[in-house]
């Protein structure tokens, strides 16, 4: 099995590099998807990689993040 690199799409760092910032969870990946109000077949989809504490970072205090409660 070989180890891919993962480089994290807030803070640009590499995911898994450095032990001392990792989390059960790294790496995520988040997706996007645009034109969500449109039928399938014409909705695009981007997959982005990051640290999960980065994600948690950059999202407002009031969003509910429930993947922290099973830490």
């Amino acid at each position: 099995m070989s180890k891919r690199e993962y480089q994290c799409c807030f803070c640009g760092e590499g995911i898994g590099q450095d032990p001392a910032k990792a989390h059960a969870f790294d790496p995520c990946a988040v997706v996007l998807v645009a034109d969500w109000l449109k039928g399938e077949g014409k909705q695009r989809e981007q997959q982005f990689f990051c640290h999960f504490e980065c994600f948690r970072k950059a999202t407002r205090p009031h969003v509910p993040l429930y993947l922290e409660d099973l830490v």
